[in-house]
């Protein structure tokens, strides 16, 4: 992965350049930032740039041998860990890693839902305790051919702490060789041990105008079409993808929410039933998948009620629905609302009967709508 090959970022960009060319390259770094923005692109071009053979002043040259397997995410002294699925037969990043190479290739700015969803429906991934041996093992590794060994860890945060908590010496004191570049959307679950190892890289959403750009790009889209997606992406690259393509997950979320909220206000507990059994029955992440866009869902519709347009980020579809359903939401519910469905959530991610607790939650949506 080149630089140039980055949406936007050009400040992060720079500070990683002048890192390496001034052999100021920390041991172990944190690149945080919320989902979409160029995180593990920035890590890929960053790894390509130290091991480069002929780098510029802008970029890796993107033609020697050490470019050539870094394009292919194959450079011997290139390392991943990242959630995995476990199985009987599978524990380790190590037997998934061609499967994460193609998937990271296809797409740089993947997303874990989409990653893990690719592994196995509705499981949730892991970087396993038996991982850290294998972490270890190979920062002891002698560099092959690269003057560093890099090794990126995405997602540390779904880390389980017996393997975290095995990386806190290696952390503390690395071979010089090593550099360990974290990747993560959720930089507070880490542990607070690890966090005070790391150098932190606050990586901010990508500006409009290189969103644009990229969008038009690569889509096609018209100006007015590309502006638009971009506000709605809040500078994520991957949900302007999202965006562009309207996923058949998005459109299942909002054809349930309009559902949800129909039967909640006419107070109709039959159709309130056969929705949760919709939702319970596709399992455990994507009911959490489904809260989560609620509560986003209830967000847009109290800005919209309080006609504050250009702070509303919703789709054309969303916004049809809203434009009738949002005067439901207002400043004596919305608290309430959004309440209990981070309460549904959490209890469903603690493993709580899923059709009970969405049960109730809609049941109360009867009476907080009305408010």
């Amino acid at each position: 992965m080149l630089f140039s090959e980055i949406v936007g970022q050009d400040a992060i960009k720079a500070q990683l350049l002048q890192s390496v060319q001034h052999n100021r390259i920390a041991h172990a770094q944190l690149f945080s930032g919320k989902q979409g923005v160029g995180k593990l692109p920035l890590a890929l071009a960053y790894a390509q740039y130290i091991c480069c053979e002929h780098r510029t002043a802008t970029d890796a040259c993107g033609v020697c041998p050490s470019c050539r397997k870094m394009a292919k995410l194959a450079h011997p002294d290139l390392h991943f860990v990242f959630p995995i699925v476990k199985t009987d037969k599978k524990s380790i990043c190590d037997q998934y890693v061609e499967e994460f190479r193609e998937a990271v290739l296809a797409n740089p700015y993947l997303t874990v839902d989409d990653w893990l969803s690719s592994l196995a429906e509705e499981k949730q991934g892991m970087i396993y305790t038996e991982e850290s041996n294998e972490i270890i093992r190979k920062l002891n590794f002698k560099t092959y051919e690269a003057p560093y060994k890099v090794m990126i860890i995405w997602m540390p945060e779904k880390m389980h702490n017996t393997c975290a908590n095995k990386l806190l010496k290696i952390l503390e004191e690395p071979s010089y060789d090593t550099v360990i570049v974290m990747v993560s959307d959720n930089p507070d679950l880490l542990l607070a041990t690890i966090r005070s190892r790391v150098q932190n890289i606050a990586v901010p959403p990508i500006e409009v105008a290189p969103m644009v750009r990229q969008l038009k790009s690569v889509y096609s889209l018209a100006d007015a079409e590309a502006a638009h997606v971009a506000h709605l992406s809040l500078g994520s690259y991957s949900a302007a993808q999202r965006l562009v393509s309207q996923s058949e997950k998005d459109q299942w979320n909002l054809s349930q929410f309009i559902l949800l909220m129909r039967f909640a206000w006419k107070s109709d507990h039959e159709g309130l039933r056969s929705v949760v059994e919709t939702i319970e029955k596709k399992g455990r992440e994507s009911a959490k998948n489904f809260l989560a866009y609620v509560q986003y869902m209830i967000r847009e519709n109290f800005i919209l009620n309080l006609h504050i347009s250009e702070l509303n980020y919703m789709t054309k579809e969303e916004l049809e629905f809203s434009r009738k359903f949002s005067i439901f939401i207002n400043e004596r519910n919305v608290e309430e609302i959004t309440y209990e469905l981070q309460k549904a959530e959490q209890e469903i991610e603690q493993n709580v009967n899923r059709k009970i607790v969405l049960f109730d939650m809609a049941l109360k949506f009867t009476m907080l709508l009305k408010k």
